[in-house]
């Protein structure tokens, strides 16, 4: 069961992730193919807020590696407990941005399952081979 779990939310994470199309930009289709504009509303929000979460692990990532490389400049060699301790940190950031994703996509599941959003990128692809 975990297993596909694991491997529906990856697909999951490279459909939402092409192209950078959004939950928004594609409302009316998602709409069209059957979704209640409840549900879309849902699914943008719970995006929204860890988009939000998620500028804030960058930012703390930043922040570790200014640092990282301040005491290396300092003194590579009596900074090294601390420069170490760092990149320990920026390992479990890493892990929490990648959580968070998962997370993140396990809550979208719960409003748009992955063949409705199949469906509506086809649809949205086919509309804006139209417009142009």
């Amino acid at each position: 069961m975990k297993k596909y779990i694991i491997l529906g939310a990856i697909l999951l994470n490279a459909v939402m992730s092409y192209a950078n199309i959004t939950i928004n930009d594609m409302k009316t289709e998602l709409i069209a193919i059957g979704i209640t504009e409840e549900k879309v509303a849902k699914a943008s929000d719970v995006l929204e807020e860890a988009l939000k979460k998620n500028r804030v692990f960058l930012i703390e990532l930043d922040q570790k590696k200014l640092e990282i490389n301040k005491l290396l400049i300092e003194d590579p060699e009596k900074n090294w407990f601390k420069i170490n301790q760092l990149f320990d940190e920026i390992g479990q950031l890493n892990a929490n941005v990648d959580k968070n994703r998962l997370k993140t996509q396990i809550e979208v599941r719960k409003y748009i399952s992955t063949e409705d959003y199949q469906k509506a990128i086809k649809l949205y692809r086919e509309n804006s081979e139209k417009k142009e």
